[in-house]
């Protein structure tokens, strides 16, 4: 990719520690204005090409093949000096690294000390970090205009996402919000030392990654290394209803640094700043009407979308746009047309010749609070709809596994009529049912045929049908046409 700013070689080295093992002979560049990673992007003469290496990839097998199309300059780690002959690279520069992706996220992290914006925002959380990202977005665009922001596309958020989000980075661009994930210890603050964000937020702690993190406990110190990356006069927004007491927080982030809790006011001790009084769908419409308060203020919209937890995503974007000067009228009327990304509690309302039933698509992923959130969503919305619940493994879960599944199967005992399972874990969620005298009927899902046959009988007359499941389950592919003709809908809107 291009990039606004010229790197020399010797910043490149500066900044990143990087060694040139081979300085060419002369006649090649010195000074980059172009970043690839990808051997078959198009690149120019003065471009730089990182060899990443991971679990599925190797970017060195393509280092003959990037000087064969006209490059000049690769960074490559250190075994790649073992394992090939350099000589014949004589006029090419080759700088060697201890590890190519930390090599991407220090350039990265120099090319953003070029740029003085004016805020940038890391956004971190077991669930709805994408969520707020894109929230916060809408919000930032009505205020400040596209021209005058950048963010991570999709989900691009670990190590090698937000540094190449970074790159991006152009002379018009005043406010950064990024998204920053996590499933290996140490990276929030990797990433964090990378933006050393001006707003940090935390939208919960949950039992994410536990193969990873065990337990709760893990999970916080990971995130919390986001607060802990905040300077004096910087935001650290929190969520006061979490599970994590906001004092815990306070404890690791350092003097000066405000704290802004947003929530629905549940924590006795911990009244938000942004608190959420009210929060009540229209069935018909699909719309949300939410009251809140505000530095001793009322405010209420109508929001195109419904539940807890995406009250919660919502109030977290507020209280990020609150502290970057964006008035929470101006944050409210970004949100009365915006569409939750696909596969986030999107309610789909569908009429086949079964009946008409209402679908939830919340397959963007699954752990066990997320799913929690999902069952109280539709025990409380829906409580004279027979329930159908597709559901698939809640992965990444490690030891706690089983356990997670059996305690779940004794959740949904009482509130399904139809479960539809996929994956490993299905004994231990019929553990669960069994444990609780479940009345209703499970169907294993064993090939996605049987699976069409046995739902296509089902009358789902006044029904609501729930998908959640992890990434990997693939769950929304069964309901391709009906997702599909909501998202067409939306987008045509």
């Amino acid at each position: 990719m291009k990039i606004q700013y010229n790197l020399t070689l010797d910043e490149i080295l500066n900044s990143t520690g990087g060694k040139a093992v081979i300085a060419g002979d002369g006649t090649g560049p010195l000074v980059f204005n172009e970043i690839f990673t990808d051997s078959r992007e198009d690149f120019g003469r003065n471009a730089l090409f990182i060899a990443l290496k991971g679990e599925n990839f190797n970017g060195e097998d393509f280092v003959e093949a990037v000087f064969k199309n006209g490059g000049y300059c690769a960074v490559v780690s250190w075994d790649f000096l073992e394992k090939y002959d350099i000589s014949k690279y004589g006029d090419k520069i080759i700088i060697a690294a201890l590890d190519t992706v930390s090599f991407l996220g220090d350039i990265a992290k120099f090319y953003l000390s070029k740029f003085n914006l004016k805020k940038k925002i890391a956004i971190t959380g077991s669930c709805g970090k994408t969520t707020v990202k894109e929230m916060t977005y809408n919000m930032f665009l009505l205020a400040y205009g596209k021209e005058k922001i950048l963010k991570n596309d999709y989900n691009y958020n670990n190590l090698i996402g937000v540094p190449k989000t970074i790159l991006q980075l152009n002379q018009n661009h005043e406010y950064l919000i990024l998204e920053i994930g996590t499933n290996k210890k140490g990276e929030i603050k990797k990433l964090s030392e990378i933006i050393s964000p001006d707003v940090g937020a935390i939208t919960n702690v949950g039992k994410s990654h536990l193969l990873e993190f065990k337990d709760i406990e893990g999970v916080f110190q990971e995130k919390s290394e986001l607060s802990k990356q905040l300077r004096n006069g910087c935001f650290l927004v929190i969520n006061a209803d979490d599970t994590i007491s906001p004092v815990r927080y306070k404890n690791k982030t350092p003097e000066g640094v405000k704290t802004v809790l947003y929530g629905f006011g549940k924590q006795s001790g911990y009244m938000p700043d942004i608190l959420c009084e009210s929060a009540v769908l229209n069935k018909e419409t699909g719309k949300t009407a939410v009251a809140i308060s505000f530095k001793g203020k009322k405010y209420s919209a109508g929001i195109n979308f419904n539940g807890n937890a995406l009250i919660y995503d919502l109030l977290c974007a507020i209280s990020i746009a609150s502290v970057c000067g964006i008035d929470i009228e101006t944050s409210l009327k970004a949100m009365e047309n915006f569409n939750i990304p696909s596969g986030r509690m999107q309610i789909i309302q569908h009429i086949d010749n079964t009946g008409a039933y209402v679908l939830i698509n919340d397959t963007y992923n699954s752990n066990p609070d997320s799913l929690r959130a999902a069952l109280d969503f539709v025990r409380t919305n829906y409580p004279g709809k027979k329930k159908i619940f597709v559901l698939g493994d809640m992965l990444e879960l490690g030891d706690s596994a089983p356990d997670e599944h059996i305690y779940i199967g004794r959740e949904i005992s009482g509130l399904a009529d139809y479960i539809f399972y996929k994956g490993d874990y299905s004994d231990f969620i019929t553990k669960g049912l069994e444990e609780k005298g479940f009345f209703g009927k499970f169907f294993l899902i064993k090939d996605d045929e049987t699976f069409k046959n046995d739902f296509k009988k089902l009358d789902k007359n006044n029904a609501v049908i729930l998908l959640k499941g992890s990434r990997g389950m693939k769950l929304e592919e069964y309901f391709k046409e009906e997702i599909g003709k909501s998202n067409k809908s939306k987008s045509i809107c």
